[in-house]
């Protein structure tokens, strides 16, 4: 976008009337109705966007790969298609992402975070920058574990998690896990002694279970109602200890597909909608490219726009 432009006809959250939003220096000059605005100065480029929402660049802390590069699959020369993959979702609308390395080997695991590492050291405007990782297991459930595949998944305690994390630890951001493999807590409190969020999924934790995981320190939830308990109205679950918890945030996918919109509009109603609650993609590899069928580890994946 031009750094001096007019956007006319915007939708804002803080009014319901249509704004004009005039960029100087590529920043935001002034926002006004455009019922109140004068005669827009023509000299200048001008957007219409026809009513369309106009908002701050998202931030997503789920998103497995792009351009078809899993994050897991991540080997030195990919290094330049990874920089296409953050212009490409800065294109889309994303201002800063966690590259998500889902369950796989611990070798791969370490090599996806040494490149990653090495990456986040370049910044550049127009890209979405790289904030961390987020580690998708490989401290699931196994009867939970959804796509994870089940010879990589491990057994939850201090020294598996120290394997994964290597010398990587400082850009692991958050790590999503089963806290009932470990019901003492001490790997939980270790991580968070690290600066690292723990969200929990891929989980058949009870009620007890996750409320005693929050009490040592997690502070998420990963794609609520998916890979999960259901909410029961006699096992409320992980899900329902997480909503009542007013220091816990849940992550959720708002694709029609994952969660249908009424479980959805109460999910919004009990979470207080955008106080406890955050939008994720879980983008997989394929997106960005056209329709066809494309390799996902030893699977295939069919995309349709």
């Amino acid at each position: 976008m031009k750094d001096n432009i007019e956007i006319i006809n915007a939708k804002l959250p803080i009014s319901p009337d249509l704004q004009l939003i005039s960029l100087r220096d590529g920043k935001i000059a002034s926002i006004a109705p455009m019922s109140d605005s004068p005669p827009i100065n023509r000299s200048r480029p001008i957007l219409d966007v026809a009513g369309d929402w106009i908002s701050l660049g998202g931030v997503d802390l789920q998103i497995n790969g792009g351009l078809g590069l899993a994050f897991p699959e991540l080997e030195k020369q990919h290094l330049p298609l990874l920089d296409k993959i953050c212009q490409f979702l800065w294109q889309q609308g994303v201002d800063a992402f966690l590259p998500t390395i889902v369950t796989t080997s611990v070798a791969k695991i370490q090599r996806s975070l040494s490149i990653i590492s090495e990456f986040t050291s370049k910044t550049s405007p127009e890209y979405a920058q790289i904030l961390g990782v987020h580690l998708e297991g490989p401290f699931l459930n196994s009867e939970k574990r959804g796509a994870h595949p089940a010879e990589y998944l491990l057994p939850l305690n201090q020294e598996n998690v120290k394997r994964i994390l290597g010398d990587y630890a400082e850009i692991v951001k958050v790590i999503t896990l089963a806290p009932e493999l470990e019901p003492i807590g001490k790997v939980i409190s270790y991580l968070k002694s690290l600066g690292i969020t723990v969200s929990l999924g891929h989980s058949l934790a009870s009620e007890t279970q996750a409320q005693q995981a929050f009490q040592q320190g997690a502070t998420m939830v990963t794609h609520a109602f998916n890979a999960m308990p259901s909410l029961h109205h006699r096992q409320p679950g992980l899900l329902g200890a997480a909503l009542v918890n007013p220091q816990v945030k849940c992550g959720f996918i708002a694709d029609g597909q994952h969660i249908c919109p009424t479980m959805l509009q109460i999910l919004l109603q009990a979470a207080n909608y955008e106080q406890r609650l955050f939008l994720v993609s879980d983008a997989l590899a394929p997106i960005g490219l056209p329709e066809g069928v494309y390799p996902w580890d030893n699977r295939e994946i069919t995309v349709k726009n």
